[in-house]
């Protein structure tokens, strides 16, 4: 767990990695909205972004407001008091918890954490790439393994990937773009067995909107295991994408390492951020709103797809990943015409993901979808 790269190393290197992702492909706006997504005209209807179309809820709409009351100084209690919060829910404690400034701030630091110690990062394809293609440029090989036959995150696959240059793992879960959650007691295994030999990356983005939620998180085996990281986000199931929320669940030596290549050592996130947080922790009913409604629009896409014939993946996000050969022309420049946005893959031709939005907007796909079925 231990790195022995000099300052002057991870900053060259940190440096270089930032100036060349401007004008990566990865990061070009059109590999993530539609051409004509910015800006929004009015009646725009947005499913490209897996969004939550409900949130933020009214405590969390509030509780912005009453930072405002401390806008002056620091973050530092606000901060504090979220990762108590965290932590209480999770059944650890604070040292535990590593804020960041949305998920994606952190899997860029994990990427620069492990990145930076050359070898390979193993993790399947496709999958989200933000991480592995950050520690790509920071000179880590990224070796790829292969979805199943059926989609599945191929876990045999990655045991056979790894290897003396392996530096870390790469799991998501449910996986993006795909949808499909792994069997909680399959993952469980996995990450036992091979946490022995690499660190493992969790990514739990969506892990709230699986048919058992939380209850599927590896975040209770990193109290006694510091080789395993779970990231997750305030964006999707609490609505907080614009707020920039995210966080690491790891063991203390873990969270140590990775607070050591955090720039700012954690003074990324707001006030108002944490606070909105806080806010959606103790809203259980809003997030038991959130989820059924994300759920029955999901049911709403896949009974119409079902009805269609459309072949789709089952999905456990809040998204709906499905082929393209029942219609009469590409879905995304289909649904352009009728002002709704979705999204394609270039490395998955012939799939589009529409993302869940409020119960009229699916209504409003579905009704705009059945024009070229």
């Amino acid at each position: 767990m231990t790195t022995n790269l000099s300052r002057r190393s991870w900053l060259q290197r940190s440096a270089m990695a930032a100036a060349i992702l401007p004008v990566s492909r990865w990061y070009q706006p059109d590999q993530y909205t539609s051409k004509s997504a910015s800006p929004f005209p009015a009646g725009i209807i947005r499913l490209n972004s897996n969004e939550n179309a409900y949130g933020p809820s009214e405590a969390a709409r509030e509780a912005v407001m009453d930072s405002l009351n401390e806008a002056n100084r620091y973050p530092r209690h606000f901060m504090a008091s979220l990762r108590e919060e965290i932590a209480r829910r999770e059944n650890l404690t604070p040292e535990h918890i590593l804020l960041t400034a949305g998920s994606t701030e952190l899997l860029g630091l994990v990427g620069l954490t492990y990145g930076l110690q050359g070898g390979e990062v193993v993790a399947c394809h496709p999958t989200f790439d933000f991480m592995l293609a950050y520690a790509e440029r920071l000179g880590c090989n990224w070796a790829r393994t292969p979805l199943t036959s059926t989609y599945q995150y191929d876990l045999n696959g990655l045991d056979k990937a790894c290897g003396s240059n392996t530096k870390l793992i790469f799991v998501c879960n449910p996986n993006n773009p795909t949808g499909i959650e792994i069997p909680t007691a399959e993952l469980q295994s996995f990450c036992e067995t091979q946490s022995k030999k690499y660190p493992v990356y969790v990514d739990e983005a969506y892990i709230e909107l699986s048919p058992n939620g939380r209850a599927s998180s590896m975040a209770s085996l990193v109290d006694s295991n510091p080789n395993i990281i779970v990231g997750r986000t305030f964006s999707k199931v609490h609505g907080l994408a614009g707020l920039r929320i995210g966080y690491a669940i790891a063991n203390p030596v873990t969270i140590e390492l990775l607070a050591n290549f955090h720039i700012g050592r954690g003074m990324t996130i707001s006030s108002a951020s944490a606070n909105a947080a806080i806010a959606c922790l103790k809203d259980a009913e809003f997030e038991a709103y959130s989820r059924r409604k994300i759920i029955e629009g999901r049911e709403m896409v896949c009974k119409a797809f079902d009805k269609w014939g459309v072949e789709y993946m089952p999905s456990a996000a809040n998204f709906v990943f499905f082929r393209n050969d029942k219609f009469s022309m590409d879905p995304v420049e289909a649904m352009e015409k009728e002002d709704i946005l979705i999204r394609s893959y270039d490395y998955w031709p012939g799939w589009t993901r529409v993302s869940i939005g409020t119960t009229e907007e699916m209504e409003a796909f579905i009704s705009a979808a059945q024009k070229y079925v």
